[in-house]
């Protein structure tokens, strides 16, 4: 009987630990999941302002294309106002999609809160700071602050939120959105092409720079500091009958 016993405490405690296993790998991959900088995700941002800055060159490509676009994309100066709403769809999708059964986010709405304003504070910050450095003039004559496009630095950061976060499959939506918004700024003549191309690079690069820094807000804040002072107790009673004698087999798993 005291073997049996001993041998039943022992199954629990080691199927127990085997739970307590499986949960710190979880913690591991999730970690390597918001593992911060990836060369790689300066590719896309980096061609995109690369592109737009050019248009700031008189006679480069981008500035021929910028003047053609003016001139000829919307002869009769028609407007929308369709961007000043569409363009905050994408970022507005991250936060509430992951409450939507049968759809999975990689984190929490904590987190994805957390990277959102990260990025979008990046994003604002870098936007006003070069718009009211450059002092590029609109296409429509109206203000100096053209470059680079606001609208579309926010539509682009809410997409490549929705990609890290939801995959493509609903990426590549929010995407069409950010693109949409991009493309009503020039039938606007609100912004070059230029203007555009350098906002989808820095919302890009603000997006990945949110989740960069995810870790390290979690890691300063001590958010995760209940789950990782968790700690499971086992105990199970027993009965020797030759001896009579009961007591209480208690393990504990750090």
């Amino acid at each position: 009987m005291r073997y049996i016993v001993s041998i039943v405490v022992l199954f629990l405690v080691v199927r127990l630990s085997a739970q307590q296993d499986t949960l710190q790998q979880e913690r591991l991959d999730t970690a390597i999941q918001e593992k911060t900088f990836n060369p790689k995700q300066l590719i896309a941002p980096a061609l995109l302002v690369g592109m737009g800055t050019l248009g700031l060159i008189d006679d480069t490509p981008i500035d021929i294309l910028e003047r053609r676009t003016r001139d000829d994309l919307n002869p009769h100066d028609k407007h929308t106002k369709v961007d000043e709403y569409i363009q905050y769809i994408p970022t507005g999708a991250h936060l509430v999609l992951g409450f939507i059964p049968g759809v999975k986010a990689k984190h929490n709405f904590r987190d994805r809160l957390i990277a959102s304003a990260t990025a979008n504070l990046l994003m604002a910050g870098i936007t006003n700071g070069v718009k009211y450095t450059v002092k590029e003039r609109r296409p429509d004559s109206t203000k100096s602050n053209s470059f680079f496009s606001g609208h579309t630095a926010t539509a682009f950061t809410g997409a490549e939120l929705m990609r890290i976060e939801y995959g493509w499959g609903y990426g590549a939506a929010a995407y069409a959105v950010a693109a949409t918004t991009g493309f009503l700024r020039v039938y606007n003549k609100r912004h070059w092409v230029g203007d555009v191309f350098t906002g989808a690079g820095i919302g890009i690069l603000s997006a990945n720079a949110g989740y960069w820094m995810l870790p390290v807000w979690k890691r300063w804040l001590k958010l995760d500091k209940k789950k990782e002072s968790s700690r499971t107790v086992v105990a199970a009673p027993f009965y020797l009958q030759d001896d009579k004698a009961a007591g209480l087999s208690c393990s504990i798993v750090l």
